[in-house]
């Protein structure tokens, strides 16, 4: 799913939603008509206001702005009494007003009188999400550093007289929760989980993201294997707009799982992710990666460039996870 096919949906979401608050107010109003016609007589005198305003103000010219204000305290009144009688009951106050899931923009997606409108909070929560769903992510319910299970880790030492993956995972757990809270004024603003598959490094990597969009910032989480298809798309389409490429290249925070999975073809996987990892550095953009790839596994498959990038301890740090499969721990 590209970015546009996600806002078409997205819109396609807010469209509904007003729809459906729009069914439920005249499902209340029918209810109100039918149990209770002081209220509802209030509620159609309430109704009747503007075209009466409107009426009287052609006729009157010269008082339109008096009649204009006498009606809108009307209008007020009215609004108090509807309220104070709703309560008395036994309904809420605001039972005959649209209920919105964003009261911000009022489900309409977009905040501000400007050209174009601001997307609002939520709109561009809910377009995150169904760009990780179509990137293959995990949602975020169930990968969060709240939902970290130490007891799931063997208590035991990773080598005879050492530390034991529970206690060193605990660390590097730490340490990426640590990133996440202090984003984007980490220490180093790169951070590269390495490990054998089964260890948690797609867990931690959501649990970044989680943490991070939770204190309001964006996270952008991709798969490597949907990155490559990002990367070909804008091989094989160097002359289009601005798209998902660029897209991942401008974007705050990145977070590529299972780097090392995706197929290989040199002159799109390895040249493409030297551009997208070197422009982010040039941008002061925030990476996260993690990889089943050792650094030599990792420097064979994608070269030199790629690999210099990756060592610079001055923008990245190393993390690499050791221990037993925790799926069948």
């Amino acid at each position: 799913m590209t970015r546009e096919d996600a806002i078409r949906r997205l819109n396609g979401e807010y469209d509904q939603k007003q729809v459906r608050h729009l069914t439920e107010l005249r499902a209340r109003e029918a209810e109100i008509a039918a149990k209770s016609p002081e209220i509802w007589q209030l509620v159609s005198a309430r109704a009747a206001l503007p075209a009466a305003s409107l009426k009287l103000a052609m006729s009157d010219r010269k008082n339109a702005r008096a009649i204009a204000d006498k009606m809108r305290e009307e209008g007020l009144r009215l609004n108090r009494e509807i309220r104070a009688k709703l309560v008395d009951e036994g309904y809420p106050s605001d039972f005959l007003s649209m209920q919105y899931d964003c009261p911000v923009c009022r489900d309409s997606g977009y905040v501000g009188d400007g050209v174009p409108a601001r997307a609002c909070a939520c709109y561009e929560k809910r377009l995150r999400e169904l760009m990780r769903e179509s990137d293959g992510v995990a949602a975020f319910d169930t990968q969060n550093f709240a939902a970290f299970d130490e007891t799931r880790i063997p208590d035991e030492p990773i080598k005879e007289g050492g530390v034991s993956q529970r206690a060193y995972t605990l660390r590097l757990r730490d340490l990426c929760e640590e990133y996440a809270d202090l984003y984007p004024n980490t220490v180093k603003p790169n951070l590269i989980l390495m490990g054998e598959a089964g260890l948690g490094k797609s867990f931690l990597l959501n649990c970044i993201a989680e943490r991070v969009e939770s204190r309001g910032y964006a996270a952008t989480l991709i798969t490597a294997y949907r990155l490559f298809e990002v990367m070909r798309e804008r091989h094989y389409h160097m002359d289009a707009d601005e798209g998902e490429f660029e897209r991942l290249s401008n974007c705050e925070l990145l977070l590529i799982d299972d780097l090392g999975c995706e197929p290989m073809l040199k002159n799109i996987t390895q040249e493409y992710l030297f551009i997208l990892l070197n422009d982010r550095l040039l941008k002061n953009r925030h990476t996260v990666i993690a990889t089943n790839l050792t650094p030599p596994l990792l420097k064979e498959r994608y070269g030199e460039r790629i690999m210099s990038r990756l060592s610079d301890t001055k923008a990245w740090d190393h993390c690499r996870l050791m221990g037993k499969d925790l799926r069948r721990a």
